[in-house]
């Protein structure tokens, strides 16, 4: 068995604005010939934004954001802005999360 890799490299590339619609064509697995890990469904490993948007987000989830305007508006406030570097707004924050959701 190979060893376990941070991503699944035979997914396709999430970074595009209308996301994939085929699947790992031909990389199907083997039955007890695989490892079943947490990031299986991951195409590369989370980059530095990312990591950063997450760390934000979940404090605010435990603090009982439920709303996208709450969620965009707290974002802000902390100045955690989108890649480009601009204040989130509801449209935009969905935008990202369509290409990016997980």
């Amino acid at each position: 068995m190979n060893p376990i890799q941070d991503f699944n490299p035979w997914l396709p590339d999430t970074q595009a604005l209308i996301p994939a619609q085929e699947g790992g064509n031909g990389k199907i697995h083997h039955p007890g010939q695989y490892q079943n890990v947490v990031w299986q469904t991951r195409s590369r490993v989370p980059d530095s934004f990312e990591r950063a948007l997450v760390a934000a987000l979940e404090p605010l989830f435990d603090a009982g954001l439920e709303t996208l305007s709450e969620l965009v508006e707290a974002l802000n406030q902390r100045r955690l802005f989108d890649r480009s570097g601009a204040p989130w707004s509801e449209q935009t924050f969905r935008e990202y999360l369509a290409i990016n959701g997980y």
